[in-house]
């Protein structure tokens, strides 16, 4: 598996990390609390908390939600859904594309 991570990735789950992190200190939970009512573990929490890349995106999203904090780290989302959208529902817009049939070995 390529071991390869985009610093700016990195950055922006550390601060989301920091922001779980002190939504929870402020709702005056526990890890262990936290993890349990999720049913997740405590390490996987830490883990989301330190804004490591190498946790479930199920356990990631469950700890957001719970915290409330779904808006906050997603709050570009309503515009790419939105933009989204209208480039499917294009009709000037072609549905397929051709891919130019290369030579065997070519790149």
């Amino acid at each position: 598996m390529n071991s390869f991570f985009p610093i700016e990735c990195c950055e922006t789950l550390r601060k989301i990390g920091l922001l779980i992190r002190s939504r929870r200190l402020q709702s005056r939970q526990r890890q262990k609390d936290l993890a349990k009512a999720l049913s997740i573990s405590e390490q996987t929490l830490r883990k989301i908390e330190a804004g490591e890349p190498v946790v479930e995106l199920r356990s990631f999203m469950l700890v957001v939600w719970q915290l409330g904090l779904v808006q906050e780290v997603f709050q570009d989302l309503t515009e790419i859904e939105f933009r989204s959208q209208f480039i499917a529902h294009n009709p000037t817009l072609p549905k397929r594309v051709r891919l130019i049939k290369t030579k065997s070995g070519e790149f």
